[in-house]
């Protein structure tokens, strides 16, 4: 799982409608035995009924039923607004079935008798794309945040300049149906980043697809991105929508665009200018209306100067760019994604680990991480699954030893002509506290004398008193009174539980303020 931080229930659910009895038998037991709960409806209006009172994570419909048919079922679901992906069942295999099916938003469309290859294919193929366009992406943007869902399953986080600079950007062009490009090193979340422009786009209740540009092979490119007509090719024994048509209207994703062949792109920029593709063995040209969002990890414009990239191609998708910095350049952020991801894996995992040792998170906050976030997050995990307790020590981090070793954490730069100064404040300050203690010190150590011994912890008082005074001065941003404190967030977070220091307006406060 890379930091697109995605929850999701592995008991997803199915629903099939269907009026043969046999197939649904066969259904049944086939998504079962892949982890999958499975309901089933015999017609198309007990399956409006079911939908009305329960949300699926699939639906596969039969083409053919008595009363409501498939695509007739499928024109009343939209209606209903479900987002679920929709699968069609058919015996007839036209391109014109296709069509049809795809014109009313169907996910995609599979013959009978069902190849199990195939079937499983879709179904894993559908499943997903439901999880990358149900669960919302958010980041702490006030432009937005009245716009999200009450529950938002997936956060991007962090604080830095560098990630302000990125959440901005993504608030000025998620409404604009530009072309973006996103680049930064693997791991640092440029899947994330084009989910959040999806779910705060215009497109958000469209198809958003990705294409993993390394996984597939040159040759299977074009069938994938364009389709083909049935007979295009040597095993084309039924026609295929290609991404490109099943994502009219919403987003598609290409991840790692530098991994592209030639002759692809050059079919991609067609698409971009003209915004029509033709199917493999077809001789129609279709229009399409798809938002195109690309990443990648490589120096596209080197690239293009070594030929292996196509210069106009660069230029169209280069409107507008999204650079994510690597995690050692934000180091300030790591102790806010260890929360995050500390809090993720234990309701993943049902665990109750409470806070991350302070030594642990010098020792996080003083690693490279090469990996960057999606390292770290799999650190996390490791240490959750592990850790047999409540709290994660030092010894539960396991990282790289020789990127350890190699790697000091930068030592901020402070200006000599200012150290006189910066010193001679500091001793000030010092001799100030020593003639306040001096004065009520005495007080207090009589008053805790009289109560008697363990009544009142004075060190404990003074520390609840530091860190309430802190926590005012910073408005409850737990990240700047933890600086103003030389603690870590984790250790401040520790003893605002344990003085029941929460701000006063907690409840209304907006989720990821102080991250």
């Amino acid at each position: 799982m890379r930091p697109d931080l995605v929850i999701f229930n592995n008991m997803e659910k199915i629903l099939i409608v269907d009026n043969e009895e046999d197939l649904i038998h066969f259904l049944r037991r086939f998504f079962s035995k892949m982890g999958y709960q499975v309901s089933a409806c015999a017609d198309g209006s007990s399956a409006l009924d079911t939908l009305a009172k329960e949300q699926f994570d699939l639906i596969l419909i039969d083409y053919k039923m008595p009363g409501l048919n498939g695509l007739d079922t499928l024109k009343e679901i939209k209606k209903l607004q479900v987002k679920t992906p929709i699968v069609i069942m058919t015996a007839f295999g036209t391109m014109e079935t296709a069509i049809e099916a795809m014109n009313l938003v169907a996910y995609d469309y599979i013959l009978k008798p069902f190849d199990r290859e195939e079937l499983s294919r879709v179904a894993t193929d559908a499943l997903q794309g439901n999880r990358l366009m149900k669960e919302v992406v958010s980041f702490p943007d006030e432009v937005n945040k009245a716009s999200l869902p009450s529950k938002v399953i997936v956060r991007i986080v962090g604080s830095h300049r560098k990630m302000q600079e990125v959440y901005k950007l993504i608030g000025q062009i998620a409404s604009k149906a530009v072309t973006v490009l996103i680049t930064g090193e693997s791991g640092t979340g440029k899947e994330l980043a084009a989910r959040a422009i999806y779910h705060h786009s215009a497109r958000k209740n469209k198809p958003f697809l990705t294409v993993n540009c390394p996984a597939i092979p040159d040759a299977l490119f074009e069938s994938e991105l364009f389709g083909y007509e049935q007979g295009a090719f040597t095993g084309a024994e039924r026609a295929h929508l290609g991404k490109f048509e099943r994502s009219n209207g919403g987003t598609l994703f290409f991840d790692e665009i530098g991994d592209m062949s030639l002759f692809t792109q050059a079919k991609v920029l067609r698409v971009l200018q003209e915004g029509e593709i033709d199917r493999l063995g077809g001789d129609e040209t279709i229009k399409v209306d798809v938002r195109i969002i690309t990443a990648t990890n490589k120096n596209l414009k080197k690239e293009v100067s070594e030929g292996r990239f196509r210069e106009d191609l660069y230029w169209r998708l280069k409107i507008i760019s999204l650079h994510l910095p690597s995690l050692k350049d934000r180091l300030e952020d790591v102790p806010a994604l260890v929360d995050y991801f500390l809090a993720r894996f234990n309701e993943e995992y049902n665990k109750s680990i409470q806070y991350v040792d302070e030594a642990a998170i010098h020792k996080l906050t003083s690693y490279p991480w090469p990996g960057n976030v999606r390292e770290l997050e799999n650190c996390i995990r490791r240490a959750v699954l592990l850790n047999p307790g409540t709290v994660i020590l030092d010894d539960h981090i396991d990282l790289e030893p020789d990127q350890e070793s190699s790697f000091k954490k930068p030592v901020a730069f402070i200006d000599r002509s200012n150290q006189e100064e910066l010193l001679y404040g500091y001793e000030k300050i010092i001799q100030n506290l020593e003639d306040k203690l001096d004065a009520i010190a005495p007080s207090l150590l009589r008053f805790s004398q009289k109560r008697g011994s363990g009544q009142v912890n004075i060190l404990e008082l003074i520390e609840k008193l530091f860190i309430s005074r802190a926590l005012r001065e910073c408005g409850y941003n737990q990240v700047k009174a933890a600086k103003m404190l030389g603690i870590s967030r984790n250790t401040l977070r520790h003893r605002i539980q344990k003085y029941s220091l929460e701000s006063p307006g907690n409840e209304n406060e907006v989720p990821g303020n102080n991250c």
